[in-house]
C-alpha cells in the first residue's frame, strides 16, 4: 500500500459514492461522461435491456441527492438510440457516439441533444444514421472535437470484423445534411489500419488510437490526420506502428493530450491487461524512436494496469481503472505527476477506489469539473452492470501527493546526513 492509500484510509470523504440505481433500477452500465458548462451527462451503454436512459447531474447540488439528477429515456423517441460508448460536446450540442445495440447489432445512430433546450423534451433531440453514408459506418468507440468537426473513431463492424471508416461531421452545417458528413477508409493506407479505440486532438493533428486489428491480434498502428489538408487526401494521413519501438506497444484505449505530449492508455497487449503507458513528444518526428517513451505502471504496483482511457487536469494524468481480466475488474486509478520525470517511479502513484466499496470498480470514462473527478460506472465484472457513481476530490489527491513528495525529500536528506 503506498502513501496515498494510507492517507486515504484516514480521509474517506475524499471519495463520494452515489448508487444511480436508487433513481431507477436500470440506471447502470454507463460509458462516458461530459460537462457542458452547466450539467454533467452520463452516456448509456448497456444495462442488460434495450432501454437507454441518459442521466444529467446538476453539480451545484449535492452529489448524493436524487433531486440533483434527471433521467431521460431516449429509446422512447427512437428505439435505435442506445448502446453508446462516450459522448462529445461542441459548445452547444452533445453527441452520443453509437457502438452496438444490446441485441448484438453494431449501429451508426448518432444521437444529438441541444443543451439550450429542455432536457426531457423530444424536440431537443435529433438523430443521424451514419450507415446511410456507408454500410460500414457503425460501431464507433469515442472520438474527438477539434473546434469545427466531430470525429468518430471506428472500431468494429461486427464482433468479428474491425472497422476503418473514420467519419467526421462539420458542426457548422445541418446535422441531417449528408454533405456535412465525410468518410475516409484508413485501410487505404495500410491493411491493418483499423480497429481504433478513441481519438485525440493535438495541434494540427487528430490521432486515432490503435487497439484491435482482427480477432485476437492487437494493434499498435497509430494513425494521424493533418487537419490542414483535405480529409480525403491520402497525403493528409500518416500511420506508424508503435511495436517498431516497443514490442508491447499495442492494444491502447484512448488517451489524453497535455503540454507537448500525448499519452496513450494501455489496456490489453494480446497476452495480458498491461500498464505500459506510451508518451509521444509532438515536437519531434513521430516516426523517430526518440519521440517515444514508455513506462510500465505495474512497476509501482502489479495491479496498476488495464486502463480504459485517460484524462488530465493540466498537471496530473489520470488513468481510468477498468479491468485486469475476467473476474478482475478493479478500481486502481493510476496517476502521473507531469511536473516530474515520466520514467521515474516516484512520479507515479495510485488510488484504489475499491477500498471504499468493493463494487467501486470497472469504470469507463470520466470528466473533471470544479475540483472533482467523476467516473462513469459500467461493470464490476463481465455482464454485471454497475450504477455506483463516484467522484474524487482532487484537492485531497494533490495535498496527499505534496506530503508524499516532502516525506521522500526529507528521507533522502536524512539518509545523506547519516
Amino acid at each position: 500500500m503506498n502513501a496515498w492509500q494510507k492517507n486515504f484510509n484516514q480521509h474517506e470523504l475524499a471519495i463520494e459514492l452515489f448508487d444511480l440505481t436508487s433513481l431507477h433500477p436500470l440506471c447502470k452500465g454507463f460509458s462516458g461522461v461530459v460537462f457542458d458548462g452547466r450539467y454533467i451527462y452520463l452516456s448509456p451503454c448497456n444495462n442488460g435491456t434495450t432501454v437507454a436512459q441518459v442521466l444529467r447531474f446538476d453539480p451545484t447540488l449535492p452529489f448524493d441527492q436524487p433531486d440533483s439528477w434527471n433521467i431521460f429515456e431516449i429509446t422512447k423517441i427512437n428505439p435505435d438510440s442506445r448502446g453508446f460508448v462516450d459522448l462529445l460536446f461542441d459548445g452547444q450540442y452533445i453527441y452520443f457516439i453509437p457502438f452496438y445495440q444490446q441485441l448484438g447489432k453494431h449501429h451508426g445512430t448518432v444521437t444529438r441533444y441541444d443543451t439550450r433546450l429542455t432536457f426531457d423534451d423530444s424536440k431537443s433531440w435529433s438523430f443521424f444514421d451514419t450507415t446511410t453514408l456507408h454500410p460500414n459506418c457503425r460501431g464507433f468507440v469515442s472520438g474527438c472535437f477539434d473546434g469545427s468537426y466531430i470525429y468518430l473513431s471506428p472500431y468494429q463492424v461486427d464482433w468479428n470484423t474491425t472497422n476503418s471508416q473514420v467519419t467526421r461531421y462539420n458542426t457548422g452545417l445541418s446535422f441531417s445534411d449528408k454533405t456535412a458528413w465525410q468518410v475516409f477508409d484508413t485501410q487505404q493506407l495500410y491493411s491493418d489500419c483499423r480497429g481504433f479505440h478513441g481519438a485525440i486532438v493535438h495541434g494540427n493533428y487528430v490521432y486515432f488510437v490503435p487497439y484491435l486489428r482482427l480477432g485476437k491480434e492487437y494493434n499498435g498502428r497509430l494513425t494521424l490526420y493533418n487537419r490542414e489538408k483535405e480529409f480525403h487526401d491520402h497525403q493528409a494521413w500518416q500511420s506508424i506502428d508503435l511495436t517498431n519501438f516497443n514490442s508491447r506497444a499495442r492494444g491502447f484505449i484512448s488517451g489524453t493530450s497535455l503540454g507537448k505530449y500525448i499519452y496513450l492508455a494501455p489496456y490489453f497487449d494480446g497476452n495480458d491487461r498491461y500498464g505500459q503507458v506510451a508518451r509521444y513528444n509532438t515536437e519531434l518526428d513521430i516516426a523517430d524512436s526518440a519521440s517515444w517513451e514508455f513506462f510500465d505502471s505495474a512497476i509501482i504496483d502489479p495491479g496498476s494496469r488495464g486502463f480504459f482511457g485517460a484524462l488530465n487536469d493540466g498537471r496530473y494524468v489520470y488513468f481510468m481503472p477498468h479491468c485486469r481480466g475476467i473476474e478482475k475488474y478493479h478500481g486502481q486509478m493510476t496517476i502521473y505527476d507531469s511536473n516530474f520525470a515520466f520514467t521515474d517511479p516516484n512520479s507515479w502513484t495510485i488510488l484504489d477506489t475499491a477500498i471504499v466499496n468493493p463494487a467501486c470498480r470497472g469504470f469507463i470514462g470520466g470528466v473533471l469539473h470544479n475540483g472533482y473527478l467523476y467516473m462513469a460506472p459500467f461493470e464490476i465484472d463481465a455482464g454485471q452492470h454497475s450504477g455506483l457513481m463516484i467522484r474524487v476530490k482532487l484537492e485531497f489527491l494533490r495535498k496527499s501527493e505534496e506530503k508524499r513528495m516532502k516525506k521522500e525529500n526529507y528521507d533522502k536528506i536524512t539518509s545523506r546526513s547519516l
